[in-house]
């Protein structure tokens, strides 16, 4: 029985991520939603309160997953490296040890990213619903500056929490903030957004796509690049 009321329930979420990106939020009813999942209107009540929280349930399950990931990424590198020695947190900078210690960080740090990437193209119906959401002028317009909680400088994100504990001079400056949304979290937004359409358009296979897009990452990364360190702060500007 229980089985049954969590596979309902996926049908449910899955059916909405599907209307919810073909016509848009507030063009769907909660009896489309019903009629696709082949379930009551009440059962869904049952479920959420609201066609709002199916949505809400959406995001806060995407952010959860990416945060697990990402905390993965945190334990095993940022965490253990600074604990080893191999790593120094300054205001400004991370601050490797020998070259090695960068050249090991650059390389998890590629996988993580290629891992996110996936991650998101496996789920861009959901993020091409929160795109859209962000263009209208509606209650939920704010639903992808979600992402940022990964950003925030409280001990509500778990990211934060956990380096900071690790180094005490880890902070997330304005331009990092920055940084990291619109030359992070939003060209993966884009591509995931855009993804089947630009594949269409340019011919190029999964793959093709896929490696050009984590090339031009890494071109964006050696940029922060100098020596021994990763810049977080460009002094000179």
């Amino acid at each position: 029985m229980q089985s049954d009321n969590i596979e309902a329930k996926e049908r449910i979420l899955h059916a909405s991520i599907q209307l919810f990106s073909d016509k848009g939020f507030d063009a769907t009813s909660v009896t489309e939603i019903a009629q696709s999942a082949d379930v009551t209107k009440p059962l869904i009540y049952y479920y959420f309160k609201s066609k709002e929280e199916i949505l809400d349930s959406l995001v806060h399950s995407l952010l959860d997953k990416i945060t697990s990931m990402t905390m993965d990424f945190v334990h095993a590198n940022i965490v253990q490296m600074i604990q080893a020695g191999r790593l120094d947190i300054e205001p400004d900078r991370l601050s490797f040890a020998s070259e090695e210690d960068i050249s090991y960080f650059l390389e998890n740090g590629y996988k993580y990213f290629e891992k996110v990437l996936h991650f998101a193209l496996e789920n861009r119906a959901i993020i091409r619903i929160l795109m859209f959401e962000s263009l209208k002028n509606s209650k939920n317009h704010n639903e992808l500056f979600h992402l940022m909680s990964l950003t925030t400088e409280n001990d509500e994100n778990p990211l934060f929490k956990t380096i900071s504990q690790a180094d005490s001079d880890f902070s997330y400056s304005a331009d990092m903030v920055m940084f990291k949304f619109f030359y992070t979290i939003f060209p993966l937004v884009n591509f995931a957004v855009y993804y089947d359409d630009y594949k269409t358009v340019s011919g190029q296979s999964d793959e093709e796509l896929r490696a050009s897009f984590l090339r031009t990452f890494k071109i964006i990364s050696s940029s922060l690049i100098s020596e021994k360190d990763i810049l977080l702060r460009n002094k000179n500007v």
